[in-house]
């Protein structure tokens, strides 16, 4: 059992999955293949396309495999430790999988890109009747600027195959939800035939508007294999900021600062994501530990 005390013990998270690095300095990382260099980028003008009218894109066969094979046996780890998928940030690969797609955020928001600090792991886990998020949108506001100016943007990467068996991600793309007399606002007004299924591999990136209604789904017991997967959130820093403290790309936070940010997400997200009252208060006790050393403010509970 990893206590809140020693959590805050960088070699424990270490020695938990070898195979991954904890940067604990301030110094930006090297620089990495970005996708731009890596098995050919994407077509920016059939991307941009489809994402004005259906609201995503979903390019396949871009990240390097065996990367992303590395960070789905850290969070195997971590759940069968009984912990989190989401403290699978802790390690610099799972921000070097965004890192590598600068690329494409560039060429949706532009040079300045914040990182907002909104992000969660899955491991929808078909014998435990697994699921992924309900049916929602990840910002209630004012996501784009017409047809042509993103404010913000969502990622999603899948570690392992991401099918409709396990849960993959779907959608009610914007032209289709364009037709309907108002937005939607509960999964009951979704015309059935109008959800788009998106079965994806461990390579691919999907994307979205923040304003793209969109859900997990839930895992058949019959599944091969659970649904592992990553979600980052970016904005357009040339805008108004969606949160308090955005950070920086090319410059993930130290180790303490990313398990309290970590330790954040899980009251930020408790009516997504299913918790227990002992998880989240091992959460809250984890933000006060690493307050109690400097390096982050408390946070009611």
């Amino acid at each position: 059992m990893i206590t809140p005390q020693n959590a805050t013990d960088i070699e424990v998270w270490q020695k938990l999955n070898p195979q991954l690095s904890i940067s604990n300095d301030v110094m930006p990382r090297a620089d990495i293949a970005e996708i731009g260099a890596h098995r050919g980028g994407f077509d920016g003008g059939a991307l941009s396309d489809r994402f004005w009218d259906e609201g995503y894109f979903l390019i396949r066969d871009v990240l390097p495999i065996n990367e992303l094979a590395k960070l789905r046996t850290g969070i195997e780890t971590l759940v069968a430790n009984g912990l989190s998928p989401s403290l699978i940030y802790l390690y610099d690969e799972a921000w070097d999988v965004f890192r590598r797609l600068r690329p494409l955020l560039t060429h949706f928001l532009g040079d300045r890109i914040a990182l907002l600090p909104h992000f969660w792991a899955w491991h929808v886990d078909p014998r435990a009747d697994g699921s992924g998020w309900p049916p929602h949108r990840d910002y209630q506001g004012e996501s784009a600027i017409g047809d042509d100016m993103l404010i913000s943007l969502s990622l999603w990467v899948p570690l392992s195959d991401a099918t409709p068996d396990n849960g993959c991600m779907h959608v009610l793309p914007r032209n289709f939800e364009k037709r309907y007399p108002v937005p939607v606002t509960e999964p009951g007004e979704v015309h059935l035939q109008d959800i788009r299924a998106l079965p994806a591999k461990p390579g691919a990136v999907m994307g979205w508007r923040q304003d793209l209604y969109h859900w997990g789904g839930h895992a058949s017991p019959h599944a091969e294999e659970p649904r592992i997967s990553l979600s980052l959130e970016f904005q357009n820093a040339a805008f108004d900021p969606l949160a308090d403290e955005s950070l920086r790309l090319d410059h993930p936070p130290a180790f303490l600062k990313r398990l309290a940010l970590i330790a954040i997400q899980f009251d930020k997200y408790r009516h997504m994501q299913s918790m227990d009252a002992d998880t989240l208060e091992w959460a809250r006790a984890v933000v006060d530990a690493c307050a109690a050393k400097g390096h982050m403010k408390q946070v009611p509970s």
